[in-house]
């Protein structure tokens, strides 16, 4: 159920989920893009107001294509990354009105919000809106032992619950593949 008077915002980038057969799904939100919406992100609305922008992803038939070619997913060149910023700074002129905002993204989403966090965020006064960074299937490099100065200057790795401004990454692997030493 929707809080009525959510105190925060999350802003939502999903992950690889269009069927379109182009490289990049068009911006038309096809039923797998609504309904990882519904399943994954709906339940936030709970705790805060949501927002969750369409972008033209790469796609399954991409990402296919890519893994064939024996690439990996990147982000460049791509019109999906230029959508979040946009819609990032749609929300940030016409929404925010000056709210603390959860950042969460999985897989492909959570790739774009870790670039539009290092190279929009970090750093920057809206830093001090963000309440957290809940990544998701993908990781967020700093040396060991410590908790900024790898995929960020400024905002560390969450130790704690109660900490903000902070970041959060989940990845699994499988057990005939673990997470290489690093």
């Amino acid at each position: 159920t929707p809080h009525p008077n959510a105190p925060i915002d999350c802003f939502y980038v999903y992950p690889t989920v269009s069927i379109d057969q182009s490289l990049n799904s068009d911006m038309i939100a096809d039923p797998p893009e609504r309904n990882v919406v519904r399943q994954q992100f709906a339940r936030f609305a709970s705790h805060c107001r949501t927002f969750a922008p369409l972008y033209r992803q790469v796609t399954l038939s991409g990402l296919r294509a890519a893994m064939a070619a024996g690439r990996r997913l990147t982000l460049e060149p791509g019109p999906g990354y230029s959508d979040v910023v946009d819609a990032w700074n749609h929300y940030l002129q016409h929404d925010n009105d000056g709210r603390g905002v959860v950042l969460v993204g999985h897989s492909q989403g959570a790739m774009v919000l870790t670039r539009l966090l290092a190279e929009e965020i970090d750093g920057t006064p809206v830093q001090s809106r963000l309440v957290s960074a809940i990544l998701m299937g993908t990781s967020l490099p700093v040396a060991k032992g410590k908790d900024v100065g790898g995929a960020f200057k400024n905002i560390p790795l969450c130790r704690s619950a109660e900490q903000t401004g902070c970041g959060i990454t989940v990845a699994t692997f499988r057990s005939t593949l673990p997470p290489p030493a690093n």
